[in-house]
């Protein structure tokens, strides 16, 4: 298993709009599809930077998930709803986290 790491930014003046898709849309579309969201959060003191973790059997699984999830209709529709005065992200990290063995959980 692995952890992935993710890191949202969103565009200047849009951190409202982000988090209420999440919020409204995306946790929903995320738990018909399956997703393991392990935890979610914002930074403090930028409450436009939202982290969150998901766990998946390996990279590869991520890697597919992501693109599944990027074409899927239902997603295609909330962020073309959403975005419809332009785009809520400024960029996204993505780090692949596991465990050391005298640390695995």
């Amino acid at each position: 298993m692995i952890d992935e790491l993710r890191e949202y930014v969103a565009c200047p003046g849009r951190a409202d709009r982000l988090h209420r898709r999440f919020a409204e849309l995306t946790f929903e579309l995320w738990e018909e599809m399956g997703l393991d969201v392990r935890g979610f959060w914002n930074v403090v003191d930028d409450p436009g930077r939202i982290v969150y973790l998901v766990r998946f059997p390996s990279v590869e699984a991520a890697r597919t998930h992501w693109t599944h999830f990027s074409t899927d209709p239902r997603w295609l529709a909330i962020k073309a709803a959403t975005e419809q005065d332009g785009p809520l992200i400024e960029s996204i990290n993505v780090t692949y986290l596991s465990a050391p063995d005298y640390a695995a959980s």
